[in-house]
């Protein structure tokens, strides 16, 4: 029995065969469903916006509050604020009471060193002029009488507390929501903040 042959069609020659995008001993991988595992393993990159929370010491301040700093400015200089924690005010018994805690920079000049050359005789030896710096902490506090025959009395107070590194203001923020006996929130200001709340300039207040 002999066999036939058919001949070859010449467009086959040249017809390209159409690509699937994978090598020629693979085909692509499917899941159950019949969708392409590519496709299911795909990493989509989805850029979440960025979540900017206002800071607090931003907002405009009350009319207590500002007479609060206005007061406190007397005693200590605007220009040398390193920073003001300011506390939740507490009401009790028809009076509202304040405090702050505040740490001051306060730049120390060297001093001049006098050599004598012989008795009755001497001169100055120039420095560089590099001033220490360093850290009073101050704790301000004002009285309200809201109700009562007082109504209407403010009372203010400064007090330097200690020469301390900023890192110990936050020990001293602590101490003094231990000996005010219940919770209490904070808020820090840096000078430009209470600036721009009292509407001064800083080096004009």
């Amino acid at each position: 029995m002999s066999s036939t042959v058919l001949p070859l069609d010449p467009l086959d020659q040249h017809r390209e065969v159409p690509s699937t995008g994978f090598p020629s001993d693979q085909s692509p991988a499917s899941t159950s469903d019949g969708v392409p595992q590519a496709t299911v393993n795909e990493v989509v990159a989805i850029d979440l916006p960025t979540v900017v929370v206002p800071d607090r010491a931003d907002a405009p301040i009350p009319e207590i509050t500002e007479r609060f700093f206005r007061a406190l400015l007397l005693k200590v200089p605007l220009d040398r604020i390193e920073e003001l924690h300011l506390f939740s005010p507490l009401r009790q018994g028809g009076v509202e009471t304040g405090i702050a805690v505040i740490a001051a920079r306060e730049e120390i000049l060297p001093e001049s060193v006098v050599v004598e050359i012989e008795p009755g005789s001497a001169f100055v030896v120039a420095q560089p002029v590099v001033p220490t710096v360093r850290h009073t902490v101050y704790t301000a506090r004002y009285r309200l009488a809201q109700k009562g025959p007082e109504r209407g009395k403010w009372e203010t107070d400064v007090v330097a507390e200690a020469e301390a590194p900023l890192i110990t203001v936050e020990m001293v923020v602590r101490g003094v929501l231990r000996r005010a006996g219940q919770e209490s929130d904070t808020t820090r200001f840096s000078a430009a903040q209470i600036a721009r709340a009292l509407r001064l300039q800083l080096g004009a207040a």
